[in-house]
């Protein structure tokens, strides 16, 4: 493999994670970190390696171990940034892999992929985003308060005096009568 054809290959696989970044980050409330990027580039870059050297099936059980680990022992991922991993890894290691005399093969396995993914994400988000601004807003608890969202809506509309808005509950604070909200206005 010489460097135009490494090159033309990490380029494809640069743009296909950039699509898949931008219709995965179109909901309101849940947007994918940037730097989960990486992570496809990185696999080309250690899939690109395992072609050069020898090893054994061991190395695979090893990285599926790593991600194991990292599903675990962090945060919890959101289905949309797992969904988003998984794709970016397998463009990552067709891109690499997949044999460069039979590129019409390549191409038409990435735009299936990449096609899917954004019509499931139009499909799912059914729109753009409507909200782009975001503020964490507290409510005090008192006697009359209910986790009724007309409520929940009135008070927040008393606090930030906005008409047009959505919220989510990111946490009920029994402690400090509190409950933190995420506003998307």
């Amino acid at each position: 493999m010489d460097l135009n054809e490494l090159l033309g290959r990490f380029l494809l696989l640069f743009f296909s994670i950039l699509v898949l970044y931008f219709f995965s980050n179109r909901k309101d409330n849940a947007t994918i970190n940037p730097l989960m990027v990486i992570v496809g580039l990185c696999t080309f870059s250690l899939c690109y390696l395992f072609t050069k050297i020898e090893i054994g099936v061991g190395i695979g059980f090893g990285l599926f171990a790593i991600f194991s680990i990292l599903r675990f022992r962090t945060q919890s991922f959101t289905v949309n940034a797992i969904i988003f991993l998984f794709a970016t890894i397998t463009l990552s290691i067709l891109d690499i892999m997949y044999p460069f005399e039979k590129i019409e093969l390549l191409l038409f396995f990435q735009l299936i992929i990449i096609g899917f993914y954004v019509l499931a994400s139009i499909i799912v988000n059914k729109k753009a985003s409507k909200y782009l601004n975001s503020v964490d807003v507290k409510i005090s608890l008192d006697e009359n308060f209910s986790l009724n969202s007309e409520y929940i809506r009135k008070t927040i509309q008393q606090q930030i005096k906005i008409e047009e808005f959505d919220f989510r509950i990111v946490l009920i604070n029994t402690a400090t009568n509190e409950i933190d909200l995420l506003v998307f206005y």
